[in-house]
């Protein structure tokens, strides 16, 4: 286990303040009306609500994801921010005034209320549902891969309390507790992130210093105007890619617009969309400094390429950074644990609480045994429905686990399939008010039949990427090849090793 006391102080302080914050709000019993507990009483302050919404989108995937794309393919990414922004600004200016005054508890509804379609709107809840599902699963996951080695508990231990501390923080707290659990992971998450930064900034004499190594290194890319649509990354690419995921994310998801449906009026509204575009553009951004931060550290003795090494994950170079750096110093490694486990505790939770909401808005709400339960026993049945859907949720997360390397691919096959057809009814139902239910109902299936058609295209397609320049000429020569220690990480495949001592960068 790579943690010590002070690690393990840090980190579960984290955990147990998150669970408190759920306790909180079930004790004190303000949640107990569906309207409290799933919209906060639409009386809720933008700014938490936008912290909330920055770190339901940015998971742990995000963080390590990020962090491993700098390192191994420069910074064209980062220009996919340019497209999230326009993107939210998009959904304040044009979804929010639409779909606010409608009062919704369900973003769905809308689309009933358009459309004059009941069934129309429950295969849209019912896409929903299973891409939410699956999503928790995949949340629950990758992180846990190296929380294996960090804690020193199988993975699949890892999943199950990750996924029982969502659950009923979520369940007994409601909206509020999610939202309030939020903040504060919100700030161990940049805490996190943050510490690989400075302490790589330290060692290596200053971010500027980072940049230069970083562009000598062929990482510094932002403006590649090439219009072929095949390569990994472009300037248009990736604008095109953040416009459609702010679209998908903040437009037509119920875990992100169930944030702006919380607040008392569309312009607070418009707010959480405006705080939490410049939350997520922040993080990112520290994130995908760090990911710099990690090649400056590694650039003469590159993990990814060690004969000790198998699994050429980008993301796995965070944890080889972890192991070799922060571990150095108390505490540290335990601040980026703990931040790791933030960032899948709030994602999870977001989710939880939006796939309740659905359940309850678009399909039991309405049935006849339910029409004469009074407000507190409703309230009481949801938090029964948040406890159902963390166990879904865990038994997906197991699922995935047995998915191994190819766990990231399968997610963004997933989310395309499921987000796509969703994106183009509501734009249509937006912009095209002559379409009627037969016509969206048309293209709305025809979408999904496309969509799944390329998702399973992208499952069996062996599709990838070269590497930016990786050096190992920094590494000990094969004279010193004795004195290479290698240690085992448990929480990767049993053949995945990284390069230890001998080979440490500094």
């Amino acid at each position: 286990m790579a943690l010590g006391i002070v690690d393990i102080v840090l980190l579960s302080i984290s955990l147990l303040a998150s669970a408190i914050i759920g306790l909180y709000y079930g004790v004190r019993g303000i949640q107990s009306t569906p309207l409290e507990y799933l919209l906060g009483g639409r009386s809720m302050r933008p700014f938490p609500l936008a912290m909330s919404m920055m770190v339901g989108t940015i998971s742990a995937i995000t963080i390590m994801g990020n962090a491993g794309e700098m390192y191994a393919y420069g910074t064209q990414l980062w220009v996919m921010d340019i497209g999230i922004v326009i993107g939210m600004i998009v959904v304040a200016k044009v979804f929010i005034p639409i779909m606010y005054p409608l009062q919704c508890v369900s973003l769905y509804q809308y689309i009933e209320k358009r459309f004059r379609s009941k069934r129309l709107r429950q295969a849209t809840v019912i896409l929903q549902l299973l891409g939410g599902y699956f999503f928790i699963g995949f949340l629950l996951y990758p992180p846990s891969i190296g929380l294996e080695y960090f804690t020193g508990l199988n993975i699949l231990i890892n999943i199950f309390i990750t996924g029982f501390t969502c659950t009923v923080y979520s369940a007994f707290g409601g909206v509020k507790a999610v939202v309030y659990a939020d903040v504060l992971q919100s700030l161990v998450m940049v805490a996190g992130v943050l510490a690989i930064v400075i302490q790589g900034s330290l060692n290596i004499g200053g971010l500027h210093k980072i940049w230069d190594i970083a562009y000598h290194g062929e990482r510094i890319e932002f403006f590649n105007l090439d219009l072929d649509p095949y390569q990994r990354h472009s300037f248009w690419l990736c604008i095109t890619f953040g416009l459609f995921f702010a679209l998908s994310t903040f437009g037509v998801n119920q875990s992100q617009t169930q944030r702006f449906f919380s607040t008392g009026s569309v312009e607070q509204a418009k707010w959480v969309l405006y705080y939490a575009a410049v939350g997520i553009v922040f993080l990112k951004g520290i994130t995908n400094i760090a990911g710099l931060v990690i090649y400056a550290i590694f650039k003469d003795c590159d993990p990814l390429t060690s004969p000790f090494m198998t699994i050429k994950d980008p993301s796995s170079v965070v944890v080889v950074y972890v192991l070799k750096v922060l571990t150095r110093i108390p505490g540290m490694t335990g601040v980026f644990v703990a931040a790791i486990y933030a960032a899948v505790l709030s994602s999870v939770s977001t989710q939880l609480n939006s796939m309740t909401a659905l359940i309850w808005e678009d399909f039991l709400k309405v049935l006849p045994r339910f029409l004469d339960w009074s407000e507190e026993k409703k309230g009481a049945f949801q938090k029964a429905l948040v406890f159902g859907s963390g166990i879904v949720g865990i038994i997906l997360g197991l699922a995935v686990s047995q998915l191994g390397r190819s766990f990231l691919r399968t997610l963004y096959a997933i989310n395309g399939a499921l987000s796509g057809p969703l994106i183009g009814l509501f734009l249509v139902a937006v912009f095209l008010p002559w379409v009627n239910v037969r016509g969206a109902s048309l293209g709305f299936v025809t979408s999904i039949i496309l969509n799944i058609w390329i998702a399973v295209g992208q499952l069996f397609t062996q599709a990838g990427a070269e590497f930016l320049p990786l050096s190992r000429d920094g590494c000990p020569t094969s004279s010193t090849n004795a004195s290479i220690s290698t240690t085992p990480v448990p929480s990767l495949p049993s053949n995945f090793t990284v390069v230890e001592a001998a080979e440490d960068s500094n």
